[in-house]
């Protein structure tokens, strides 16, 4: 009987901790039509609007400041685009903070 106790508290601890990582972080990005090239997007600006909107060249201020994974949605006229954690960079400072974060949108 405390064997059983001792295995259902253990699976239940295990379980919880892996509902505790966080979600990741998410930004909608709006673009042209045509546009493909990389984003160059600059986190943590107050002020900034949400969808982004970059200019031309992919540069564009973002309010969320991504401190584990991030998720971006790439908004076109005529489709919508979903860019992984796996493929955007996030340059960060010594302490973790995010100051660039870069991706190619196709």
């Amino acid at each position: 009987m405390k064997y059983s106790l001792y295995a259902a508290l253990a699976i239940s601890l295990s379980l919880a901790s892996c509902a505790a990582k966080n979600a990741p972080s998410r930004v909608n990005v709006k673009v042209a039509d045509t546009y493909s090239g990389q984003l160059h997007l600059r986190p943590c600006q107050d002020g900034a609007k949400d969808p982004v909107v970059v200019d031309e060249r992919g540069n564009g201020d973002m309010a969320v400041c991504p401190y584990g994974d991030l998720v971006i949605t790439v908004v076109k006229p005529s489709k919508t685009v979903y860019i992984t954690s796996d493929k955007i960079r996030i340059e960060r400072t010594g302490d973790g903070i995010p100051v660039a974060i870069s991706a190619d949108v196709p």
